[in-house]
């Protein structure tokens, strides 16, 4: 049973609204507040229509709704269903904000400019945000970070939270960081309780300056700071966001001169503490020099879950094949560095090509040409690459081609 909505209270948060209805569960506001230091949770008059996030207080927990709780969900703990709650407002801030995107990641400001850092499984996105808090860095947020339309990344206020318990190996300057930071926690998370200094609040904006694609490795003594092609900048924001209404060319536009402008780098680390100190020391001096070689892994394919179920699993063709093969016409291509982004028809999946298939790419829309042909090309341009690898190679690529709709076959006999 649901307690009487006569012990109902609404409240409104800055940049939505009234958008919030707690039924009997008062105790759940401290802990709202204290996990939203930076976006002010206040009392509002209590609205006519029902607000979109409910929670009602039941015996040994709380039981919520949500637009992406259609059923509801229960809880048991104040931190669990505060992490619930907390997820729905994101939502509801960029839905009251359809020209700003919210990324899916973790990000930090370093000499005024924020640097972000995409998920990545099991990286431990939001222990490094917490780590860079601990080294003494401003961080603007452990999950979501608003885009806006100029291209800064704008804070929610929303503090970094933390899976517990901490693990053992961790920097003891961190481990004593987070126990004299400790907000509202349960058995399995934990929310840092930080101020305005080290946590941006509400509204507050900086240009993003670095992308990090970040990789947890026990087995890296050091951390390392290695430069990617802009490519993977622009992937990863692809994959990392919560922009569902938006097409991928809309994507493609908006993030292209973000990521064409600032460097993207991978930050392959084991202890949280020691790869914030070190980013925040390092990056400004990291090297961006890359050289030109003959990569085996060439292209790429962004697809919705709808478009991967209508495209056949790619197989290379036999290195036999005697067919010419000619590029589709694009209805968009994005250059961007050595790679290119291409998509062959309105509302396609995006396909990513490196220098190699990119090279293969304009080939193939200047002449229809064979494997043979494409291999005689190529070998002579990444010598001294041999011939048979190429051969192997261009028959995977082609096929891959295939598969997604890049190429079609052609009459070479003439």
């Amino acid at each position: 049973m649901k307690p009487s909505d006569s012990l109902a209270t609404d409240y409104a948060l800055p940049g939505i609204g009234p958008c919030v209805r707690l039924v009997g569960a008062q105790p759940l506001l401290p802990v709202l507040q204290a996990a939203m230091p930076g976006w002010a949770l206040t009392e509002c008059p209590l609205q006519p229509t029902e607000p979109d996030i409910c929670v009602w207080q039941q015996q040994g927990g709380f039981w919520q709704q949500a637009p992406a709780l259609p059923k509801g969900i229960w809880l048991d703990s104040p931190v669990g269903i505060a992490c619930s709650v907390i997820a729905d407002v994101a939502g509801a801030f960029l839905r009251h904000h359809p020209d700003y995107i919210g990324l899916h990641c973790g990000s930090a400001e370093i000499d005024g400019q924020l640097v972000i850092f995409p998920e990545s499984h099991r990286a431990g996105k939001s222990t490094l945000t917490s780590a860079f808090a601990a080294a003494g860095y401003r961080i603007f947020g452990d999950d979501v970070v608003a885009l806006t339309p100029e291209g800064e990344g704008l804070s929610l206020g929303i503090a970094p939270r933390l899976r517990l318990p901490l693990p053992s190996a961790i920097d003891e300057t961190f481990q004593d960081f987070v126990k004299a930071h400790q907000g509202p926690k349960d058995d399995r998370y934990g929310y840092l309780a930080l101020d305005e200094t080290l946590l941006a609040n509400h509204g507050i904006k900086r240009p993003i300056g670095t992308i990090l694609l970040i990789d947890r490795d026990s087995r890296v003594t050091s951390p390392q700071l290695t430069p990617l092609q802009h490519g993977e900048g622009l992937w990863q924001l692809l994959r990392q966001n919560f922009a569902e209404t938006l097409s991928d060319q809309v994507l493609v536009a908006k993030f292209l001169p973000l990521v064409q402008r600032m460097p993207c780098f991978l930050l392959r680390y084991s202890d949280a503490y020691q790869a914030a100190e070190f980013v925040g020391r390092e990056l400004k001096g990291a090297l961006h020099a890359q050289s030109l070689t003959y990569p085996t892994t060439y292209s790429t394919t962004y697809l919705s879950p709808s478009q991967a179920a209508a495209i056949p699993e790619a197989a290379a063709l036999e290195r036999s094949d005697q067919r010419c093969w000619r590029a589709c016409k694009a209805a968009h291509e994005y250059p961007l560095g050595d790679e290119l982004f291409v998509i062959v028809e309105e509302g396609g999946a995006i396909h990513r090509m490196n220098i190699t298939s990119r090279a293969v790419w304009a080939l193939l829309q200047h002449e229809a040409l064979s494997i043979e042909e494409l291999s005689q090309t190529l070998v002579g341009f990444f010598m001294p690459v041999s011939i048979e690898q190429v051969r192997n190679d261009m028959a995977e690529l082609l096929g891959q081609f295939l598969a997604v709709g890049l190429i079609e076959p052609v009459d070479c006999s003439n």
